[in-house]
């Protein structure tokens, strides 16, 4: 299973009698994972990561570069050992730098992996796994709340207002504010699927790396049209209960959201994987 899984940690017959490396890259990987529940204590996103690093393996070992070439970059060598030393210690330092460690390990690992084998040309697509897996969740969150802030509460009130009185219900909306007989909601803008966007947006990534790396603009449009559509829905159901305090405080809080997550992350695997399969294989053409 191991070796499925991390095929490209092995090495030629000239350097170590074709023993497999499998072992270095599940301590990389396992390492890896460690930081991200020490530092962050969040196992979905330990999950998620798991899952970009079984992509990158099958995308390396696709690729036919899961072996090192008879003149290895030592550097390389070097370079993993300097990795996997120096980013535990690291994490008792201060939490900001300590999070940089996290995000920036799998970057620092597979630029390491590539000096080893120098090995550069042709590897688009898993640099794309791995910045996609280290982009910090709250970049683009924060990048939509400096940019569209008011004008994307406003949008996601109106259009929630909008369905609710299609539904029947007496509501009026103002700039970000739907008015009820039983209440007033103010959209806030960790209402607006920004970070929901965010994290569809990176199993994007990981949809097109196991099917096709061509459907990636599909996949980013229907995950920006479920984070919308989820997010107004969200809204809707809020306003809808906002009289009813249990019943708010449940869809405002993490066990609404996470429903909504559930169905958003099952809506756009269904749209890469179940309509169509996964056809040629991780990343086929």
């Amino acid at each position: 299973m191991l070796k499925s899984l991390l095929p490209w940690f092995s090495v030629s017959s000239s350097l170590a009698g074709s023993r497999p490396l499998w072992p270095m890259g599940l301590g990389l990987m396992g390492l890896h994972l460690a930081l991200i529940v020490a530092v962050t204590g969040n196992l979905d996103q330990a999950v998620l990561s798991l899952l970009f690093w079984a992509a990158i393996a099958a995308q390396v070992r696709q690729q036919g570069v899961d072996r090192l070439g008879r003149s290895p970059q030592w550097l390389g060598v070097v370079a993993i050992g300097l990795v996997g030393l120096v980013a535990w210690p690291l994490l008792g330092s201060d939490p900001a730098i300590a999070r940089a460690v996290v995000r920036l390990f799998p970057i620092l690992t597979w630029a390491s992996w590539c000096l080893l084998g120098r090995r550069w040309q042709g590897q688009g697509p898993v640099w794309a796994l791995v910045l996609a897996m280290s982009v910090p969740p709250r970049a683009l969150p924060l990048l939509l709340e400096t940019v569209v802030d008011l004008p994307l509460r406003v949008t996601t009130a109106a259009i929630a207002a909008f369905g609710l009185h299609y539904l029947g219900f007496e509501v009026v909306q103002t700039d970000s504010l739907i008015q009820l007989p039983t209440g007033t909601v103010n959209v806030e803008f960790a209402c607006t699927g920004a970070a929901l966007l965010g994290l569809l947006l990176q199993v994007s990534v990981l949809l097109a790396a196991i099917t096709h790396w061509q459907r990636l603009p599909a996949l980013g449009g229907w995950s920006v049209a479920i984070a919308a559509l989820l997010s107004v829905v969200r809204v809707a159901i809020m306003a809808a209960v906002v009289g009813d305090g249990a019943a708010f405080q449940f869809w405002h809080g993490p066990s609404g959201g996470q429903i909504f997550t559930l169905v958003a992350l099952a809506v756009l695997s269904y749209r890469g994987l179940g309509r169509s399969g996964v056809g040629g294989g991780w990343g086929g053409g």
